[in-house]
């Protein structure tokens, strides 16, 4: 079982995601920021002499970890654009953590027969397309829920600081919201349902295909609250796809 056990590590623009995986399954994350390396269970991955595995386009968080895990005589594994096998056809600066997710959600599909659109909606809203046989297609970059409240309170003299969580108390999307506090938070969530359903437009044009719709990413349950059509809500994605990704470079070997 240990030597089905990784550590994997998510290293996001704000924060690490990470879990012990065994058999590609995981029902949990934790979070930890990114100056919190100490935190995490080094001596529980010691005892259990499995590999810490991450994935991250930071770096110096990478090589932390891999300092932290040479100190710890753990063995270490970054996956990267150029060690993954599984998605093909990607350009040089591609996140390797839209890659993870794209690897989860195959794996997620048994019998997959159309092309894959991953929507992570994390600081940044990233949608990432793949299709049956693991080419990338394309995607893009949007600011994501957070950025977007933090954004209009810098950038503005007179709007005020929004705290995103607050969006909890929505039940209904209102086009006519009648507070400062509710317009923003109704506007923000309306505004990534409808690059959803846009992009998922636009894509059908450009490739004649009805591919799985994947959400991740901390608040994909919100989005998803308001947007019934997605075929897989999965917070644990990109995790599962360093597991899967790490498994497969194994295999390569």
């Amino acid at each position: 079982m240990e030597n089905n056990t990784i550590l994997a590590i998510d290293v996001g623009n704000s924060s690490l995601h990470w879990n012990f995986i065994t058999n590609g399954k995981v029902d949990s994350y934790n979070r930890n920021k990114h100056t919190e390396l100490s935190l995490l269970p080094w001596d529980e991955v010691t005892t259990k002499h499995c590999p810490v595995v991450i994935a991250g386009m930071l770096p110096h968080m990478n090589d932390a970890v891999q300092s932290i895990a040479s100190d710890y005589n753990i063995k270490f594994y970054e996956i990267n654009l150029s060690n993954q096998n599984l998605i093909k056809s990607t350009y040089p600066t591609l996140g390797i953590d839209r890659v993870c997710d794209l690897i989860g959600a195959i794996n997620a599909f048994p019998s997959l027969n159309s092309p894959i659109t991953v929507f992570d909606f994390g600081s940044a809203t990233t949608i990432t397309s793949c299709d049956k046989d693991g080419n990338f297609i394309g995607g893009i970059i949007k600011a994501g829920c957070e950025v977007e409240t933090k954004g209009l309170a810098n950038l503005t003299f007179s709007l005020p600081h929004v705290e995103f969580a607050k969006e909890q108390k929505i039940s209904k999307l209102n086009l006519l919201s009648k507070t400062t506090e509710d317009s923003i938070l109704h506007g923000i969530v309306i505004g990534q349902v409808a690059l959803v359903e846009y992009y998922l437009t636009m894509l059908k044009k450009e490739t004649s295909a009805k591919p799985k719709i994947i959400f991740t990413g901390g608040n994909a349950s919100t989005i998803a609250r308001f947007y019934k059509g997605y075929n897989l809500l999965d917070p644990y994605l990109t995790l599962k796809g360093i597991y899967h990704c790490y498994k497969s470079s194994l295999v390569a070997k």
